[in-house]
């Protein structure tokens, strides 16, 4: 078992961009809007051989009182939990602000070892900054910049030496086969693709299939936007699920990151073996859900049709065999298809 590290911050400090090149690929999406990320993401990165599990959280707003980011702040709270070490990121060009505050008092009270750093130090940065950021009581703050790769060998070294201190019994809470490296898992874990129209209850599966509030939920279409992988144990079957993106017609796609989303809703696909076809039970086998279904046939993987939001229908046992008899008749290049009906 290795060390779990959390990046945690404001919004648009640079998280997700420390987080892809510390893992070395881009796993997490980027943007320069604020509040990109929402599910905390896991990836693995190497410091001289040693391993070591990266999360990526949601920015902190602690002042804002809506619903979202009520579960976005529970979500990235639950990730400083797993993790051993943190990773206070602030943003060097706005200096220290009221949230980067509240954030360091938290993360002081978990009694674990706490990094900072200020990111966007490529140019030049006035000292008052790294002598505000002394006032947090984390130690001295360490200057990078995560798009240009700046300090990344002294912050590896400060996170080695972290580690280091650590006591051997403590492992993480979440094991090195967590890998989110698309080339393919290493642990032999069976890769699972949960795909569908937006809002049709792909995160609340996932989170029912591996018994915790793992994914970000919500009744607003378009809450997930990165591909979110988590491990779950069925009955001794490891397997690795991949929570996507909403995928609408491609005409009504006009958002810069909506398409980055399903770019990275479309590369899960690619990489799984088993993809589920989440509908809704009550407006089932629109045009956009054959095109998701084609889209997996294409690829080559096995399909699993899931008739979501069963509690809804009344005529069960009529509507299912119609939604059977449909399966056949609009999808016949996945013939015997798994249908269903949670």
């Amino acid at each position: 078992m290795g060390i779990t590290l959390a990046i945690v911050g404001r919004p648009n400090v640079g998280k997700s961009t420390l987080f892809n090149r510390l893992v070395g690929r881009r796993l997490a999406l980027v943007n320069d809007r604020p509040g990109v990320t929402r599910d905390y993401r896991e990836g693995l990165a190497e410091i001289g051989g040693f391993e070591f599990t990266l999360l990526d959280t949601a920015g902190v707003e602690q002042s804002s009182g809506e619903k979202l980011s009520a579960s976005l702040l529970k979500m990235t709270k639950q990730a400083v939990h797993t993790a051993d070490i943190c990773l206070l990121l602030i943003d060097a060009r706005a200096g220290l602000l009221p949230p980067d505050r509240e954030t360091a008092e938290f993360l002081r009270r978990q009694s674990k070892p706490v990094l900072l750093a200020l990111n966007k130090c490529e140019g030049s940065v006035g000292e008052s900054v790294f002598h505000e950021a002394l006032e947090l009581g984390l130690g001295d703050a360490l200057p990078i910049s995560a798009e240009h790769g700046v300090g990344i060998g002294e912050l590896l070294t400060a996170i080695d030496a972290a580690a280091s201190g650590l006591p051997a019994a403590d492992g993480c809470g979440i094991d090195l086969g967590t890998n989110d490296d698309e080339s393919g898992t290493l642990d032999g874990s069976m890769r699972i693709a949960v795909v569908g129209r937006p809002n049709s209850g792909k995160s609340s599966l996932i989170n029912r299939i591996v018994g915790s509030d793992r994914l970000l939920t919500g009744p607003t279409p378009g809450v997930t936007r990165d591909a979110i992988s988590v491990s779950a144990d069925w009955c001794g079957l490891r397997v690795r699920i991949h929570d996507t993106a909403g995928m609408r017609k491609k005409a009504k796609v006009t958002d810069e990151l909506e398409r980055l989303a399903v770019a990275d809703s479309l590369r899960a696909v690619r990489f799984a073996e088993i993809v589920l076809l989440v509908m809704d039970a009550e407006i089932p086998f629109e045009s956009q859900d054959l095109r998701i279904a084609g889209l997996a046939e294409r690829e080559g993987r096995s399909v699993v049709v899931v008739a979501n939001k069963w509690y809804k229908i009344k005529d069960k046992k009529r509507i299912l065999a119609g939604l059977s008899l449909t399966l056949e008749k609009r999808l016949p290049t996945i013939r015997g298809a798994g249908l269903v009906p949670v």
